[in-house]
């Protein structure tokens, strides 16, 4: 049976096996990077870890260092992550679900082979320093991005360029207190909201962006030839 017009279209089977593949692939690179450090990853032990040939792999990703990229944006989206699922919990509140995504994410960045190679000497973790270096901007880059389409959802009413800003100085924050951090999580997640709260409130207030602009609390024209202020 044909499946009606207005249905959104699949992806067929041959994307979503690529898919899959490339998502093998990545949790493969994860588990032995986490294990042995970037220096000691070999495209080959990759490749057998995720069931597939090295041509395959590099089929997919074209090089080492394509590779890599793809490892940081996926360690970025599984961060990430953590944000979406407060939203979900907190779908309507979202001073809570910034308060317990930032919790989330610090506590998880406190353990994240790519900040441990920034402040340790392990050695699994210092041979991803190479790579820090190499990616980093792509790090915040994508980290950025992610996090602004994360902002939008969750409050609407931004203007987009304010919704980067923000995200921007949230993504900052979160790696800047992960380096060097506060005696506690609660400690940083409490020192960030204090400057991310007032943002997140104008964001969710402002009726002149959103519906309800006629409500009460909304923006009220004056009227022609009113002079008060």
């Amino acid at each position: 049976m044909a499946a009606p017009a207005d249905w959104p279209a699949r992806p067929g089977f041959g994307q979503r096996a690529r898919t899959l593949l490339r998502d093998v692939a990545l949790q493969a690179t994860i588990d032995i990077v986490r294990t042995r450090g970037w220096a000691q990853t070999r495209m080959a032990d990759i490749a057998s870890l995720a069931g597939i040939s090295k041509p395959t792999l590099y089929k997919y990703f074209g090089s080492r260092d394509e590779l890599a990229r793809a490892y940081v944006d996926r360690e970025v989206d599984l961060l990430l992550e953590k944000a979406r699922t407060a939203l979900r919990r907190f779908p309507d509140d979202p001073e809570q679900a910034l308060r317990e995504g930032l919790r989330d994410i610090l506590e998880d960045l406190s353990r994240n082979p790519l900040i441990r190679a920034v402040l340790t000497d392990d050695v699994a973790a210092g041979s991803l320093l190479p790579l820090v270096t190499t990616h980093g901007g792509r790090l915040l880059e994508h980290g950025v991005a992610e996090m602004t389409t994360i902002i939008g959802a969750a409050l609407p009413a931004a203007d987009p360029e304010d919704a980067r800003a923000y995200s921007d100085t949230l993504v900052r924050g979160m790696i800047s207190h992960a380096i060097l951090p506060s005696p506690s999580v609660d400690d940083s997640v409490e020192t960030i909201l204090r400057v991310a709260l007032p943002l997140t409130r104008n964001f969710a207030a402002r009726p002149d962006l959103g519906p309800g602009a006629d409500q009460p609390g909304g923006t009220v024209p004056a009227e022609e030839g009113d002079t008060r202020c």
